[in-house]
């Protein structure tokens, strides 16, 4: 599959690794700055297009991270940036706007709706002929509290909404508070016991147990959408936030 944009990497190449051994935060910001410049100047004296992009720092840490990737059709990577600005960042570090401004009143009822045999989002949108936008995917997730000796005390379960034509970004799930020690998919029998349904059928309404409830930007300003029921083929249409379940916590997963 090839990216829209990435970076090229040959058969061999060849990795730096600096340090700066800086005294505090703010003389290691101007090393930084430093590297940064001789990068630029480089890349622009070779007379290529491309964008230092920001990047994720992953497990290394720190603050600052930049990637610098030459603009092209073909490659190993996906990056997101404005051609009129200085702006580019990795699919992991770039923060989605809601792609609705804001969330219009309800206009339909809500409504159990059977759907046989229709457990992902697409075709429930094709059995109903709506948008797939209209849809909301659950992923549900757990956090694990543990002793000293490994032993699990508590168990989180976790419940995150993005719309139907979108993906969880589990980098960016790793950031959202709560989740940022480190997080797992949730197994089956974690899922029956808190919903009593299998996967494809998840719902916001008639849960069995409490799950902490995350949305993305654009699933919190949806409305009418249509989601889970918690019972094997059925889904709900025209559901609302704040009529028919309480408005959830919002984040960028």
């Amino acid at each position: 599959r090839r990216p829209r944009f990435g970076l090229m990497r040959g058969r061999e190449f060849t990795m730096k690794d600096a340090y700066s051994f800086d005294r505090d935060l703010d003389a290691a910001s101007v090393s930084y700055d430093q590297m940064f410049t001789a990068y630029t100047r480089i890349f622009e004296r070779m007379g290529l297009n491309f964008r230092a992009v920001a990047a994720d720092n992953g497990s290394i840490g720190g603050v600052r991270s930049h990637e610098f990737q030459v603009i092209a059709d073909t490659g190993e990577d996906a990056i997101i940036y404005c051609p009129t600005s200085d702006y580019a960042a990795n699919i992991e570090m770039a923060e989605a706007l809601p792609l609705l401004a804001h969330r219009a009143s309800p206009a339909a009822p809500l409504h159990l709706t059977a759907t046989p045999n229709k457990s992902t989002c697409e075709d429930v949108a094709a059995l109903l002929g709506v948008p797939l936008q209209s849809t909301v995917k659950s992923l549900v997730l757990a956090t694990d509290e543990t002793n000293d000796a490994g032993d699990v005390l508590k168990t989180t379960v976790w419940w995150l909404l993005v719309r139907g034509d979108h993906s969880l970004n589990e980098v960016k799930a790793g950031k959202v508070e709560g989740l940022k020690a480190g997080f797992r998919f949730a197994t089956g029998a974690e899922i029956d016991d808190h919903f009593h349904c299998k996967p494809g059928y998840l719902g916001l309404i008639n849960r069995k147990k409490p799950v902490t409830v995350v949305a993305d930007r654009t699933v919190a300003m949806m409305s009418d959408f249509i989601c889970g029921a918690n019972d094997a083929d059925f889904h709900y249409t025209g559901v609302n936030w704040g009529r028919d379940f309480p408005a959830p916590a919002v984040a960028d997963p």
